[in-house]
């Protein structure tokens, strides 16, 4: 793209081509054309600039993160963020925050471990018991 407005003129008048200069309504039309589609690229850039982020949810990220199997704590997830190893745009640097504020953060073990967390059944007393 040029910066000066007369090159880009000039080169549209050449795209034109001489046959078509005679015929202001040609030129028009290429014109009216060109305008709209750099507003709706403009209109699209912005669109994209303000929407934030698109992480996976919860549980797909964290069965992303399990699949890895490369960290055991949070520790370990902060300093391989700090040496810019994060390559998957849809894997939050900061999942307790990001998680959290959507009230889906659970802990850190939790994230982390290929585990989930043993289910209290106190009032199921005897369901699955086989022996």
């Amino acid at each position: 793209k040029s910066e000066n407005l007369e090159d880009d003129f000039n080169l549209l008048f050449n795209e034109v081509g001489s046959g078509d200069v005679d015929n202001p309504n040609v030129i028009l039309n290429d014109i009216n054309w060109r305008v709209e589609k750099l507003r709706l690229e403009e209109a699209n850039k912005r669109r994209f600039l303000r929407s934030g982020p698109r992480f996976l949810p919860y549980d797909e990220c964290r069965k992303w993160v399990q699949a890895w199997g490369r960290w055991e704590n949070a520790q370990e997830w902060r300093e391989w963020i700090e040496l810019g190893e994060k390559r998957n745009s849809y894997i939050p640097a900061r999942p307790d925050e990001y998680y959290g504020k959507q009230g889906k953060w659970i802990s850190w073990d939790h994230f982390l471990a290929a585990t989930d967390p043993p289910v209290n059944n106190s009032n199921s007393a005897g369901i699955g018991d086989y022996e």
